[in-house]
């Protein structure tokens, strides 16, 4: 037996003097309870959708923001070149 394989089976014998009598059964069981517990994919899935609506709704009302500031800033300057075109005109 080459040297690799008899450190792994040191390795399991340690590993496997670790665990106490009935860990498997321990361990079938709680994944068997947790299993009954987990939720449902109907439960998931609506989730999953109500995650998805709340953020294209930021995505809405950001955008929204954004293009209400643009367009206010963009009136100023328009009022701004009106004003100032309007007082070069009255001054011929």
């Amino acid at each position: 037996m080459k040297p690799e394989d008899q450190a792994w089976v040191r390795l399991q014998e340690h590993g496997a003097a670790q665990l106490g009598p009935g860990f498997a059964n321990r361990v079938l069981s709680a994944a068997r309870a947790g299993a009954k517990s987990a939720p449902s994919l109907l439960g998931q899935f609506t989730l999953s959708a109500a995650t998805a609506a709340l953020c294209f709704l930021a995505v809405v009302l950001f955008h929204d923001q954004s293009l209400r500031n643009e367009e206010s800033s963009n009136l100023a300057d328009w009022q701004q070149i009106a004003s100032a075109t309007d007082e070069a005109s009255l001054g011929q």
